[in-house]
């Protein structure tokens, strides 16, 4: 897996979010629009670009 799907964005009571481990290189915008997300994890992943409102939202 190379990205999550954008559709992720519409899971609006989704409270963590564990990626770890899956070869992101990319992540959606919609992630940072989460309400209720309160963990996000992404260890060793070969991100290539955060989004800023992701960056923003979780302090990365």
């Amino acid at each position: 897996m190379k990205t999550s799907p954008a559709e992720i964005g519409q899971l609006s009571e989704l409270q963590e979010l564990y990626l770890n481990q899956n070869q992101l290189t990319s992540l959606p915008a919609e992630i940072g629009q989460l309400p209720q997300l309160t963990e996000l994890e992404l260890a060793e992943n070969p991100l290539k670009d955060i989004p800023e409102k992701i960056r923003q939202r979780f302090q990365l």
